[in-house]
Parts: C-alpha cells; structure tokens; sequence
C-alpha cells in the first residue's frame, strides 16, 4: 500500500482509514462486506462502518448488491477511484457473477489477514517483475485470466526480489469439480517451472476439495515424465533456447491448504449453489451461510 495513492483517496473525503481500505478494495477484489471494514479498522461493530458506507455511497463511489437474509455486498464502482490509482479501466469496476463476486470476497480476505505482504498488484506490475526482475522469457505467462489479478501474488522477502519465493493464491469459491483448477494450474505450470521457487496456497471455505487439489498439484510439479515432455504446447516456439528453458524443474514448489471459517453470501442465479456429494474432486455436502454481512 502506497502512502501517495492514499493521500489521493483522502482527497474525495474519506478518513486515512477509509482511504487506506478503499485503496486495499481497489486493487485486490473491487467488492466488499461491512465486517471486512470493521476488521480493517479493528472495530466489533459500530457507526463508523455506517458513516463510511453513507459517505461511499452519497458520493457515488459504491453500490449495495442485497442478496437477501440481510446480507449486503458492497460494489466499489466508481471510475474517479480507480483513475485515482492509475487503472481507471479496471475490471474491478465491471459487476461480476455471484461466484466471482465471492472469490473477491475471499481475496479481500486473504489480504486483509496478510496485509504485510508486498504484493504484486496489477496485470502489468506481475509482467514487470516476472520478465525483467526475475528474467523469464515473455512466452513463458499466462496469456488469459490466471496471469491477471484476479488472485493475490506477493513476494515473501521484497527485500530481496530477484531470488524471493512468490506466493500465489488460489480461490476455491465453492468449486464443484477440479476441472477449474486444473486449466488455472496448467496455465500457471510454465511460469511456475521456470520460477523455481513458490507457494501455491489454496483457500477455502470447506476442507473437502483439498486432498484433490493437492493431489492435482503433486501430480503437475512432481511429474513422473521429465518437465519438457508436459509442458510442450503446438504454439509455443521450439528452438534450442525455449526446449532448454522447459526442462527446468522447481526446485522449491510448495503447497498450503488455507480453511477459511467467515461467512459470504451463497452463490445464486448463474452459479452452482456450493459443492455436491459424489462430485468430482471430493466434494461431499453443500456450502451454507452460517451468518449476514
């Protein structure tokens, strides 16, 4: 978090508290929960958190997603934010499903349990530390969504970013099969390789997919064939310098299961309502909102 980008949300009114969350929401999920505030500021409950939404939304920053059973979701919207912090086309502004909606949630989490972490916080930000911090050839990042910051990545030593292990977050937003997983780990297993060194944390409301997931895992970074036979696609180049850079193994790839225990809205309209029993993966029972925002 910059000192200068919190100053400019200061700027439209907001405490340096309320500045501060809104610069977190901005660049990590675009929504958010009343509780998630109160966290932030270290408050139970209370007309702070009631004063900052009033102010929010008089000033035409957020908009209320009522999901019924008292639970509201927060949308920051507003395009004056995001130009304020240099992505005034973020996709953070654009109203996503309910499943994504959640997975931001959950970001926002993760984030506000580790706020200490240097993170990597913009498409072009991750492009400039993977190809020119740590010298991977262009070709080997994503070239769709699992590259962009939908998920959280930091560095855990910014001290020392050039050898660092990267942390990348995974959010299972209530998955019924791995098949998600699997095309993120795909993607991701080119850059991951050549990386060397990261954490792969998988976060979740419900333990039921993490025997899965990490068998999926194990089974993409400790292959039994050597790397370059997996990793070869028909549109990568071939020539001497991009076989050489596949047959790079991670040296140091590591797998964490994170269980989260707070509340978010179930997933209605266009998303499968939570896991199922018998589903692929291992899910065994469904998701349930166990409180309200």
């Amino acid at each position: 978090m910059t000192v200068d980008l919190v100053s400019a949300l200061e700027s439209l009114g907001y405490t340096e508290r309320e500045a501060a969350f809104l610069y977190l929401v901005a660049a990590h999920s675009g929504y958010f929960l009343r509780r998630q505030f109160n966290y932030f500021i270290d408050r139970h409950k209370g007309f702070l958190a009631a004063r900052f939404l009033e102010k929010a939304q008089d000033a035409g920053h957020v908009e209320t997603i009522d999901y019924g059973q008292g639970f509201h979701v927060y949308h920051l919207f507003a395009k004056p934010i995001y130009r304020l912090l240099g992505n005034a086309d973020s996709q953070n502004r654009r109203r996503k499903g309910d499943g994504m909606i959640r997975a931001r949630l959950m970001a926002l989490d993760y984030v506000l349990e580790n706020e200490d972490e240097h993170y990597l916080v913009s498409e072009q930000e991750r492009l400039r530390f993977f190809t020119e911090v740590r010298n991977i050839h262009a070709e080997y990042l994503p070239r769709n969504s699992s590259f962009s910051a939908t998920f959280p990545a930091a560095i855990a030593d910014r001290t020392q970013p050039a050898t660092s292990l990267v942390r990348f977050v995974y959010i299972d937003e209530g998955l019924l099969s791995m098949r998600k997983f699997s095309r993120f780990l795909a993607d991701m297993a080119p850059l991951l390789h050549e990386l060397g060194t990261f954490e792969l944390i998988y976060v979740a409301c419900a333990d039921y997919n993490f025997p899965a997931a990490e068998h999926e895992f194990r089974r993409q970074f400790q292959p039994l064939v050597p790397p370059h036979q997996r990793l070869l696609r028909p549109d990568w180049r071939t020539d001497a310098h991009m076989v050489s850079q596949q047959r790079r193994a991670p040296r140091n790839a590591q797998f964490t299961t994170l269980l989260f225990h707070y509340s978010y809205p179930l997933l209605q309209r266009n998303e499968p309502r939570g896991s199922v029993h018998g589903s692929e993966g291992g899910s065994v029972e469904p998701l349930v909102n166990d409180g309200v925002a």
